[in-house]
């Protein structure tokens, strides 16, 4: 009996072996890439979500800015609605970074006529791709 005593003292006092170091590891790393995978996706999701919210508020500003102009078209560069010149307050809050998009692509303003859409170009950061944000499509979307 005094000799097992012995042996795990000894065992005890040597700590962990190689391979089993190599093992916790390899488990903390397959654990890691799971979580990764599921942290990814949510941060796709959370960055569509913020350049459909810009989209709108940008949306919004401009429709402000032409009711407070007494203007029947929009304007033709965005950077008017963050100008805060004068003793007039921006009808877009935020300053530059407000006509940035998520994947740090400035919004891009189409207009047509007296019609006009505002667009994120999306993940690929290519605008004219399916995976554009657009003012005209996201109201559609909506329930």
């Amino acid at each position: 009996m005094e000799s097992k005593k012995n042996k795990f003292a000894e065992a005890a006092k040597r700590g962990f072996t190689l391979v089993e170091l190599l093992v916790v590891v390899a488990i903390l790393g397959i654990l890691g890439a799971i979580g990764m995978q599921g942290v990814t996706g949510h941060i796709e999701t959370t960055r569509k979500t913020a350049a459909k919210t810009g989209v709108d508020t940008i949306k919004g500003a401009i429709t402000n800015y032409m009711i407070d102009k007494k203007k029947s078209t929009p304007p033709n560069d965005l950077k008017v609605l963050i100008d805060s010149s004068g003793d007039d307050e921006p009808f877009l809050d935020g300053g530059e970074g407000a006509l940035v998009d998520p994947w740090d692509t400035d919004y891009k303003l189409e207009v047509k006529g007296k019609k006009f859409v505002v667009i994120s170009a999306g993940p690929d950061a290519q605008f004219g791709t399916e995976d554009d944000i657009r003012s005209d499509t996201i109201a559609k979307t909506k329930k």
